[in-house]
């Protein structure tokens, strides 16, 4: 979990360039590393990823606000939380499987949506619906589009180590 955490962290922060709203939102590339992590690791694994990950960023980058430990930490753990819980890892391998993951981690992702854009409002950093409409532009596309293909690539290699989550 602290690996996972870490490298979305430092993946959040490494790869966010483009603010949207400056200050709370950017176009982030790796925001599929949650439902990814959710996915391969298990649902508390993509939990902890997003949360804390997620909170990393924000210390890491300087945008850390009084919204970032309640309404982001519970959003953006959602994300990784959700497809853990609805898709399995072997499901991957298959295109119907990958398209169940990318489905599955865009739900997950609209739900993550209005949690955070409230937690901004609420500290004033952006009005909800701007941040609502930022936040869908910032992570959406890479979640439905990366979560897949990332899961896919790192199954096997997972696998091969024996580090698939197990379910019972």
């Amino acid at each position: 979990m602290a690996v996972a955490s870490a490298v979305t962290g430092i993946g959040f922060l490494l790869t966010a360039p483009i603010p949207l709203i400056p200050g709370a939102i950017h176009w982030r590339v790796l925001a599929f590393l949650p439902c990814v992590f959710g996915i391969l690791l298990g649902p508390y694994t993509g939990f902890v990823s997003g949360a804390v990950g997620n909170t990393l960023w924000a210390v890491l980058g300087g945008y850390f606000n009084l919204a970032t430990p309640i309404f982001d930490l519970i959003g953006v753990g959602l994300t990784g939380y959700i497809p853990g819980v609805f898709v399995k890892p072997e499901e991957c391998r298959t295109a119907r499987g990958a398209a169940k993951a990318a489905i599955i981690s865009g739900v997950a992702g609209l739900i993550m949506v209005p949690i955070v854009a409230v937690g901004f409002q609420l500290v004033g950093v952006a009005p909800f619906w701007p941040a609502v409409y930022m936040l869908i532009l910032s992570d959406l596309p890479p979640i439905v589009v990366g979560t897949p293909i990332v899961a896919r690539v790192l199954l096997p290699i997972l696998e091969a180590r024996g580090a698939t989550r197990r379910r019972f």
